[in-house]
């Protein structure tokens, strides 16, 4: 194998790794948004509800009560929904942890391989062109 094709096969192992490591990052980092959402939504759907219930304690129309409720209901399906996003989010996060243990683990013997086996070189006068 020829030092250009050691060397890129290098470059490729670890532009494979750093790619997987990175992919570990945004997945995460997704997971956080999504929960920072689901978050949201739970606090809304709370406050409407105080909101809606706390104006009908106040006689307050039914009409802007209902709305307040409905907002509620609609605030707790969304958290629901969310909810699921979160746990596949989850599930995405730990496969692309396993993503890059997995490339670790099938390629990172070769790489170890490639650093620390010598193989002796030809003689120079073999190579040199005639």
């Amino acid at each position: 194998m020829s030092a250009t094709k050691t060397v890129g096969a290098v470059v490729t192992y670890a532009a494979v790794l750093a790619r997987a490591a990175a992919y570990g990052i945004r997945a995460a980092n997704t997971k956080r948004a999504v929960e920072r959402l689901k978050s949201r939504f739970d606090d809304r759907g709370a406050s409407a509800k105080y909101l809606s219930e706390a104006m009908t304690v106040l006689e307050v129309d039914e009409p802007t009560t209902t709305a307040y409720m409905e907002v509620s209901t609609l605030s707790e399906a969304m958290s629901a929904n969310v909810g699921s996003i979160v746990s596949a989010s989850d599930t995405l996060s730990t496969v692309a942890q396993g993503l890059a243990e997995e490339t670790t683990g099938q390629h990172g013997r070769m790489a170890d391989a490639n650093k620390t086996h010598h193989v002796p070189m030809a003689s120079r006068q073999f190579i040199k062109p005639q």
